[in-house]
């Protein structure tokens, strides 16, 4: 068996709780030697983790490094059942050892009963194992009442503790409360000197002190003292000094020295957040008078809450808002709480963008295309349609034909006008030939007015074929199931939706009226296609309010700077005006303001 699997270490004793009960051990231990022949060596050992501790032995010199021990007590570790383990080669008598658990209620460690034996016939070895079975019974009976006698006294402490911290609740003040707390545990503790330091502004102070203090040297004294008290709040652990420790560069042994003090103790107070913020300094002039501590620590435990709540319920509004502001910087430059930091710190950074961060302002329209320049073209005349060049749709150019009317007979016209002219021409000539004037006069003036009905007809010959007098997109008109068809004159044959400089109509709300001036450019967006960007620029601003859909609104006229193919004329749309740069709270929070102002102005008496 290895040295790690071995329960007995060489050297290590764990004594009993109660000197009674280890003379009590003793004493059973050498009666079940002396009345058991065969037994050799007698020891009883106390298991914790993965050691074990010896608490008596017959003899007093039993070697429990043995081979043959540490392997039976492994054995008996394993199956936590008694357990025979013979050994190798006897050694001093002893053949075989046994190792017996006692088991009861209320036992905070395990014990062992490890025996060794000589060598001796199996049925009187089974018979010895029974009778030490049966002996274990006082052994374990023994150890539970001694258990219960430490729970006793473990609950009385408690009780005693509990008192105390009543009797610090029961103060007025928090000076009162931390006299009271060093006054009675130099009472039940047994304390010589009892010290109460506490963090101030400037540092530790000290407090309180109980009873009576020596008062040479008490400024070194007390220095010490808040050095100690200074240490043990850096190590959040009780630190302790015993006379004949061999540390002499401790602060609390050269406090202790400088005291005269056998035992000197620096327990921090941690209050429910895990702050220390006073500690204790307990000082025995003698190691006798100090008690088992550990039951103690409910004291520690709860004094530093009470003196807090003490603290709290003393402050005036000024210091309790004091400590609150002090509670809330240091949570946040602190090493905790990242939650709180995350949301101050995204809090600041929201607040200083909405007012230093600047972003577009801008004021919303809403916009319907009503363009003025949209071409309608008509027939010049009567007539018959002969051609069609264009259909709805087409993107057309100035001069370009879009239809033909018939001609033949405008044709036949100018050619028996041009008859005319050549016989009124002639006849001139002969009269002139005559020397007859009059007739010659009469013969031009005839040919003078064919002349002007031949102008005429040229005229109308030109107007048989329709051209477009302005660029732009063929909106209506799709005449191609009109061919031969009559067309009268003025009758209305195409619309044409020019390509730039189309007018749009802006409305504003009746709050936003006086943002709305001249020479605002902004983009629109219209409803029939919105991921297209378009640009306007307000021209005119129409005089006066009217009444939209039944809400007063501002109206203003603008052109698109940039025309898409998709536009006609009455689309509808959104369009943001630009107002330049303006903080995020003048664009966001500013209208909400605004809004819920007036809402509640108007109940206002």
């Amino acid at each position: 068996m290895e040295q790690t699997d071995s329960t007995p270490m060489e050297g290590m004793e764990i004594e009993a709780q109660s000197p009674d009960l280890l003379k009590r051990l003793q004493s059973w231990c050498e009666d079940l030697q002396r009345r058991l022949p065969g037994l050799v060596e007698v020891g009883l050992l106390r298991l914790d983790g993965e050691s074990a501790g010896l608490i008596t032995a017959v003899p007093e010199t039993m070697p429990m490094e043995r081979i043959g021990y540490r392997e039976a007590v492994a054995r008996m570790r394993a199956a936590n059942v008694a357990v025979l383990v013979p050994l190798d080669r006897p050694e001093d008598g002893i053949a075989e050892a046994i190792v017996m658990p006692v088991k009861g209620p209320g036992l905070d460690t395990p014990v062992v009963l490890l025996v060794g034996v000589s060598e001796m016939p199996a049925s009187r070895l089974q018979l010895l194992m029974a009778q030490l079975e049966t002996s274990l019974g006082w052994v374990m009976h023994h150890l539970t009442l001694d258990t219960l006698a430490q729970t006793k006294r473990e609950m009385a402490t408690y009780d005693q503790a509990f008192l105390l911290c009543a009797e610090m609740l029961d103060t007025e003040t928090p000076l009162e409360a931390r006299q009271t707390m060093a006054s009675l545990c130099a009472k039940d503790l047994g304390c010589d000197r009892v010290v109460l330091v506490r963090q101030g502004v400037l540092g530790l102070k000290i407090e309180v002190i109980s009873g009576e203090s020596r008062f040479d040297r008490k400024s070194r004294i007390n220095d010490l003292t808040r050095q100690a008290a200074h240490e043990a709040q850096l190590r959040r652990a009780p630190v302790r000094w015993n006379h004949g420790d061999q540390d002499k560069t401790a602060i609390i042994g050269r406090l202790a020295k400088m005291h005269g003090d056998a035992v000197a103790m620096a327990v921090p107070l941690t209050n429910s957040k895990g702050e220390i913020d006073e500690v204790v300094v307990l000082h025995w002039a003698s190691a006798d008078k100090v008690p088992d501590l550990t039951a103690w620590s409910v004291l520690w435990t709860l004094s530093r809450p009470i003196l807090e709540q003490k603290d709290l319920a003393a402050r005036g509004s000024f210091a309790r808002n004091y400590h609150s502001v002090r509670l809330w910087l240091k949570r946040l430059f602190g090493p905790q709480a990242f939650k709180f930091k995350l949301i101050v710190s995204l809090t600041l950074i929201t607040f200083f963008a909405i007012v230093f961060v600047e972003i577009d302002n801008t004021l919303r329209a809403d916009v319907v295309i009503d363009d003025p320049d949209l071409r309608v073209m008509s027939a010049p005349m009567d007539g018959f349609i002969e051609g069609v060049f264009v259909i709805p749709g087409d993107v057309v150019v100035i001069g370009q034909p879009l239809l033909q009317l018939e001609d033949d007979e405008i044709k036949l016209r100018i050619a028996e006008f041009d008859a005319q002219i050549a016989r009124h021409t002639a006849r001139a000539a002969v009269a002139r030939a005559n020397r007859d004037r009059a007739e010659a006069v009469v013969a031009d003036a005839e040919r003078a007015e064919v002349e002007a009905r031949l102008s005429l007809a040229q005229r109308e010959l030109d107007q048989t074929l329709i051209v477009a007098r302005t660029a732009g997109l063929v909106l209506e008109g799709d005449l191609r199931q009109r061919l031969g068809a009559r067309v009268t004159f003025g009758e209305e044959l195409l619309r044409i939706a020019p390509r730039q400089g189309i007018e749009l109509q802006l409305s504003v709300r009746n709050r936003d009226g006086d943002l709305l001036v001249e020479d605002l450019i902004g983009q629109v967006r219209l409803d029939a296609a919105p991921e297209e960007v378009l640009t306007v620029g307000v021209t005119r601003i129409k005089p006066g309010a009217e009444t939209i859909d039944g809400e007063l609104r501002f109206v203003a006229f603008g052109e698109l700077q940039s025309v898409s193919s998709n536009t006609e004329n009455g689309m509808q749309g959104t369009a943001r005006l630009s107002l330049g740069k303006a903080p995020i709270y003048e664009v966001w929070l500013t209208p909400i303001a605004e809004t819920v102002y007036m809402f509640f102005w108007r109940w206002v008496p």
